[in-house]
């Protein structure tokens, strides 16, 4: 290389002599050419041959095969080669020459491009030639959160049809992104694009497959390519897709941790930071349950990761789509999800481009991991559709915008039209005097307004609607999209709330009793009147799932004698017998399943080659296929695509 520079300056040299001097020998076009010219000829000569040999040429991950590029946005590519060698790129009409760096590092900016594809993306040095074929120019969607976004469509209601649907479609690309943390930002992704596949699909994020679904059936956007990211991790806290830096002037002692001892920043590190490369559409965010007993804090949160991601992509107005949380009968640091829901749309309301989806009735909300996501992909894609794309669609429910009050009245006026759903009067509107104690409200509609009043409230001052964990909340637009939860009164969050629970099921037989509880767990089994198996502190029996135990509600009765729990991701059927029970835990997906059996007080344990035998005043039950006695709990483990199956022998005197 050095030889052939210190040739360019002796030909710049002698063309500059011959110039002065009057010569003909570069010939009098060569003249009115001018040295700038000259130069540049030059050194195209000069990258030529510096092309030759140049080795090796790589994209950085990410940048593969079936690749999609966001449309409208410069479209940055970048890899490695030998240093200082000519690289030459083309993308469809586009061609860029560029310089490898002397640390073999190489970028390329092109111009931004309609959608559109497939197209052949080719590096060139010499003789040396890679491609990346099946690129395609449309938007790209980041669906990031914690394990309701990482859900795959496989788990859900609906799953498989939308999974054939996506599946026939030729123009959707998809990139997981690895599950993991980094200590300090990641420059690179290990991943590549993939085509659609039933696998693939079964896996992939459910509520961005929904979401994708829903935008390619929309006429006015069924040609734009569309590539998902997915980005998300189960049971982890929004701390940790922050940069950690930025969480400094926060107060410490009141974030929140995630599960698989994930610090705050890492997953920003790992999984987000390598995305910043190159440009996207917006982001789907479905995150919040490990934050709900911090509701003030998470406006703060959740606004300065949106400043954050922003400030990566370096898109000062990327969009927000915002999943609030669904109804769900439990609870996270005391609070239910009504105070993250409240928390989640103030962080969006007044905050430029980012807006929340309403879902607390999108399911009954005994599953902390509902399988019905369809409707929150729909809803998603809707607002996309409206906000993003400037399609003339209805994409928000009703919002509050005056309350008034006179006497014993209270009205409410919404942004639009109203109807209760399923054609009943309005549920879910709550009021209270100065005191704040709130009481259930009979409601009206009257075209934009809601008039409120309560037998047991007199002068009403304060509203809520849709408070609370569950909610039994009806309102919506005239095109069925339910009204936002809110709150007019500024009392500090607390949690305690009357809720409708699901239907227990009791077994008996002459000799022993067995009951369901709360979450489907088995909450009692007591024979000849004594208790071997309760709820009273940890819950009878229990099965671990990814945040928290499993929540087996759905209950269908197979017979007179036998049940099955299920969320259906693991189900327990219950088979009884007069002196005998069998369960059997099996697992729907590719997973192993636990149950724990947790033992009263009372009861003496013995374990020995897979046999528990307990004993309680006179009372035996041996219990086998189990996996081990830990203190008083006993296990058994269910492989994937398998089962467990335990048997009760029950011995009693006479």
């Amino acid at each position: 290389m050095t030889g052939r520079f210190s040739f360019v300056g002796r030909f710049l040299s002698r063309f500059d002599r011959s110039v002065a001097a009057g010569r003909p020998e570069f010939g009098r076009r060569s003249l009115r050419l001018g040295r700038g010219l000259w130069v540049i000829i030059v050194w195209v000569l000069i990258l030529n041959f510096a092309s030759v040999g140049a080795g090796e040429i790589t994209f950085d991950s990410g940048i593969s095969h079936g690749m999609v590029v966001q449309r409208g946005q410069p479209v940055v590519l970048s890899g490695t080669g030998a240093p200082r060698a000519a690289l030459t790129l083309t993308l469809g009409a586009q061609s860029e020459l560029v310089a490898i760096e002397d640390d073999g590092r190489w970028k390329a900016v092109f111009s931004a491009m309609p959608h559109g594809g497939p197209y052949t993306l080719s590096a060139s040095a010499g003789s040396h030639v890679v491609c990346i074929n099946d690129v395609w120019v449309g938007d790209v969607w980041v669906a990031s959160g914690q394990s309701n976004m990482q859900m795959g469509l496989a788990e859900t209601i609906g799953g498989r049809e939308v999974l054939a649907e996506l599946n026939r479609e030729p123009a959707i690309r998809f990139l997981e992104v690895p599950r993991g943390g980094a200590d300090v930002p990641k420059p690179r992704l290990e991943a590549g694009w993939q085509r659609a596949s039933p696998e693939l699909l079964a896996r992939f994020s459910a509520v961005a497959c929904y979401f994708a679904a829903h935008l390619r059936r929309e006429p006015a956007l069924a040609d734009v390519p569309l590539g998902l990211i997915n980005s998300s991790f189960g049971g982890t806290s929004i701390e940790a897709w922050s940069p950690a830096g930025s969480l400094a002037g926060l107060p410490q002692d009141r974030l929140s941790g995630s599960m698989f001892g994930i610090p705050p920043g890492a997953l920003f590190n790992a999984m987000i930071h390598p995305l910043f490369a190159r440009p996207i559409k917006g982001v789907l965010w479905y995150q919040g349950e490990a934050n709900a007993g911090q509701p003030a804090l998470y406006v703060k949160l959740l606004r300065n990761m949106m400043e954050q991601w922003r400030l990566g992509w370096g898109q000062g107005d990327l969009p927000f789509l915002i999943v609030q949380l669904p109804a769900f009968e439990g609870r996270m640091g005391s609070l239910d999800f009504s105070w993250l829901r409240e928390a989640q749309d103030k962080a969006s309301d007044g905050f430029s481009n980012a807006w929340s989806v309403v879902t607390y009735d999108t399911t009954d909300g005994f599953d902390l991991h509902p399988k019905e996501k369809e409707e929150i992909g729909r809803r998603l894609a809707l607002v996309a559709k409206k906000e993003v794309y400037g399609l003339n669609v209805n994409a928000h429910g009703p919002r509050p915008r005056n309350i008034e009050t006179s006497g014993q009245q209270l009205s409410v006026t919404f942004d639009q039209g109203l109807k209760a759903a399923r054609g009943q009067n309005p549920r879910g509107f709550m009021v209270a005097g100065e005191d704040g104690d709130y009481r259930f409200a009979e409601a009206t509609i009257e075209g934009k307004t809601v008039l409120l009043e309560s037998a047991t409230v007199s002068l009403p001052k304060t509203i809520r609607y849709a408070w609370g964990g569950l909610t039994e909340a009806n309102l919506t637009g005239l095109d069925g999209l339910p009204a936002f939860g809110f709150r007019s009164d500024e009392l500090a969050p607390e949690s305690m709330f009357f809720q409708t629970l699901p239907a227990f099921q009791r077994i008996e037989t002459p000799v022993y009793s067995l009951e369901t509880g709360k979450n489907g767990c088995i909450a009692s089994l007591i024979v000849r009147d004594k208790q071997f198996l309760s709820n009273e502190s940890v819950g009878g029996t229990a099965v671990p799932g990814g945040f928290g135990f499993r929540n087996l509600a759905a209950t269908t009765v197979l017979g007179p004698r036998r049940i099955t729990l299920s969320d259906g991701g693991v189900t327990l059927e219950v088979a009884c017998f007069e002196r005998e029970m069998v369960w059997t835990l099996t697992p729907q997906g590719s997973e192993s399943a636990d149950v724990h059996i947790n033992l009263s007080a009372a009861v003496e344990a013995r374990f020995e080659w897979g046999t528990a035998t307990l004993f309680r005043e006179g009372v035996q039950i041996e219990l086998t296929g189990i996996d081990r006695l830990e203190g008083r709990r006993i296990i058994a483990k269910a492989p994937p695509q398998g089962c467990a199956t335990l048997r009760f022998l029950i011995k009693t005197p006479g």
